[in-house]
């Protein structure tokens, strides 16, 4: 690789009112990242201290799918790529970091990193970086993945979808490098050789009057066309399978399968266990668990 000036003032990317929108607007990517407007909202979500509370507060910011333009936001509606794939180094999968405005610092150092900054909570942080060949995002960020594991950190496996959302934040520190090398690395490998297929049993285009079987029906078929991953951490994870099996049983091990695909290190074999211990479970959670998780995820 050879340093030059690769990153662009004027990159334009989809913008959402907030992660439940579905109707993108253009923005200058450089401007929406520099936007301080909302710097108080993001200061209130840092001192809250409940989970629940803080992502409440998080669905209503607005958002951006920072690889590109959309005519809907899926990567079947990509309209032009630009050029850059978001990373995600979040608190949950990370709990041996415990200083991320250090870590920000640090990558610094890293000159294919166009931008870094700390997410929303300040737990976490999501960088930019440019790529090569647009045509092959995926692999792009899965030799990135493989990156970062050598320096002993997990990136969220969810950035491998090209219109991945990535929220507001506020951080003055923030890192912007417009002179990043682009990234040119690629893992040839079929990245998702052991894909669970599943087939809804109804459809319908009036939502609110399905019943609860056709409406995990259709969440599911957003999941396999977006590749959006539901299942976060493992207690996200587990509470998903509880909600499956409790609605349908046995019956749920096929849906459960299917939504866990796209979380981190999926295997087979370990989320049918999983599901054993879901069934054998009496922990309350119901399907309305599953309709919450989905509706994090604008699935609903």
């Amino acid at each position: 690789m050879h340093q030059e000036n690769t990153i662009q003032q004027n990159i334009t990317v989809s913008s959402f009112k907030n992660y439940k929108s579905t109707t993108p607007q253009d923005v200058n990517l450089w401007e929406w990242l520099k936007d301080d407007s909302l710097q108080a909202e993001i200061e209130y979500l840092r001192g809250l201290e409940s989970k629940e509370e803080r992502r409440n507060v998080k669905s209503t910011l607005p958002c951006i799918t920072p690889s590109g333009t959309f005519l809907i936001r899926q990567e079947a509606g990509l309209r032009e790529h630009s050029g850059l794939i978001c990373i995600d180094i979040d608190g949950q999968d990370n709990p041996q970091i415990n200083d991320f405005e250090y870590l920000r610092d640090q990558i610094k150092n890293i000159n294919n990193v166009a931008y870094c900054g700390l997410s929303a909570s300040g737990k976490g942080l999501f960088c930019l970086i440019p790529i090569k060949d647009t045509d092959k995002h995926k692999k792009h960020f899965e030799a990135l993945k493989l990156c970062f594991e050598h320096f002993g950190i997990k990136i969220d496996g969810g950035c491998g979808d090209v219109s991945r959302l990535r929220g507001y934040s506020y951080d003055p520190k923030a890192y912007f490098n417009m002179n990043a090398v682009i990234y040119n690395q690629l893992l040839e490998r079929d990245i998702k050789t052991t894909v669970t297929t599943y087939t809804a049993k109804r459809k319908s285009n009036n939502f609110g009057e399905l019943n609860t079987r056709t409406k995990v029906d259709e969440i599911i078929s957003k999941i396999l066309e977006t590749g959006i991953d539901i299942t976060g951490a493992y207690t996200q994870w587990f509470q998903v399978g509880c909600a499956l099996a409790d609605e349908f049983g046995e019956e749920g091990r096929e849906m459960y399968q299917a939504v866990s695909q796209f979380g981190h290190n999926y295997k087979v074999h370990e989320t049918d266990n999983q599901f054993n211990k879901c069934l054998e479970s009496s922990n309350g959670y119901s399907i309305g668990t599953f309709f919450h998780w989905a509706s994090e995820e604008g699935l609903i």
